[in-house]
């Protein structure tokens, strides 16, 4: 059985408590008559006249409260149905929102009492966070497909011109290898992407515990120690205090992984990228990651982290990159409870800085 819609209810709640508020006053009525008939009666014509008074006024009494009723029912109707015509309006206007026209202009206007306005607020700060998520799902789709786009067009053009005439082996070797470096692009665009989408649809830290920071440094270091040595340098790791943080590992190792490759393919050739750990004031841990290179514009770098952008598009493709490792790096930072700050200038270099709270009950040693 459906239950009574609200407005129903309400005007029904008011019908009872009317018929119950006159059904008592109507009861003290009628033992205050009889009372008063009791004491005051001398003859019984005059009892008689007097109860017959009596049961003209109940049903006096009986013939009002039903008008009562009947007036307090309708007039609670239409109050309810009044209270609740902002709601409907409301409703009538979502019904119109579609994926293209979130937001809360959809509830613009709309005038109601005070007691539902915390509602519509609410109701209107959660189409615009949907509708900011939405434009951020619409641009990452639109970025994704173009990263995707470039470097497949690029394979397929270096095998059509290899196809336009009979080439010698070597060309034929040249042109393989610019297409398997395409697809290499194509390959780690689609890891980068699917680090993203796990971490987006997964709230929290999955298999959380107590890792230690120290040691996922130096996996890190020994990992890229191939790829710094082919430009020239070397990793400098200082890492020698033990330390402890909550979360995930193999997370702590994509971010670090993330900062210090970028350090050796964005820093110049033969340098030197140092990592660093050490201890905050706050008792946080401070990893930083540092290249000589200082090339970044001031104006750039609160960009730096945003999902596809590259300070210098033009190396970034050359090198690789799709301007997903920084945002990847910071997320899974937030998620630990952290988070990343970059600095750069041509006198210092670039400088990567990660700040993680230590795991509770663990002690900087």
């Amino acid at each position: 059985m459906k239950p009574l819609p609200l407005k129903w209810r309400i005007s029904l709640l008011v019908a009872i408590v009317i018929v119950a508020v006159i059904a008592v006053v109507s009861s003290v009525a009628y033992v205050e008559l009889q009372e008063s008939l009791r004491l005051n009666a001398v003859v019984p014509a005059a009892e008689r006249h007097v109860e017959h008074e009596m049961h003209e006024f109940l049903r006096m009494l009986i013939l009002l409260g039903v008008c009562m009723t009947v007036a307090g029912g309708l007039a609670a109707t239409l109050i309810v149905l009044r209270a609740l015509h902002p709601i409907e309006r409301a409703a009538a206007r979502l019904r119109s929102v579609t994926p293209r026209n979130l937001g809360s202009k959809n509830l613009a206007g709309i005038r109601v009492p005070s007691e539902l306005r915390p509602f519509i607020t609410a109701l209107a700060d959660m189409l615009d966070r949907l509708n900011r998520v939405l434009e951020q799902q619409r641009q990452f789709t639109a970025d994704a497909s173009h990263e995707l786009r470039t470097p497949l067009a690029l394979a397929k053009s270096t095998l059509q011109a290899a196809r336009t005439r009979d080439r010698d082996p070597a060309e034929y070797r040249q042109a393989i290898d610019e297409t398997l470096g395409d697809l290499d692009r194509v390959q780690r665009l689609m890891s980068q992407l699917l680090v993203l989408a796990r971490l987006d649809e997964v709230e929290g830290l999955p298999d959380a515990a107590d890792v230690p920071l120290d040691g996922v440094l130096q996996h890190v270091a020994a990992d890229f120690a191939a790829a710094a040595a082919a430009r020239g340098g070397h990793i400098a790791l200082d890492a020698a205090r033990p330390a402890t943080v909550r979360g995930n590992e193999e997370q702590l190792g994509q971010l670090f992984g993330n900062l210090v490759e970028n350090a050796i393919v964005h820093g110049p050739a033969g340098g030197t990228v140092r990592v660093t750990l050490s201890e905050g004031a706050d008792g946080q841990y401070i990893v930083c990651v540092h290249d000589a290179g200082g090339g970044i514009p001031a104006e750039v770098i609160p960009r730096l982290f945003d999902r596809f952008y590259r300070a210098d598009p033009s190396r970034s493709r050359a090198t690789g990159g799709a301007g997903l490792g920084l945002a990847i790096a910071r997320e899974i930072a937030r998620r630990h409870g952290g988070d990343i700050e970059m600095a750069s200038s041509p006198a210092t270099g670039t400088r990567a800085t990660v700040r993680l709270p230590r795991a509770q009950g663990s002690h900087a040693r």
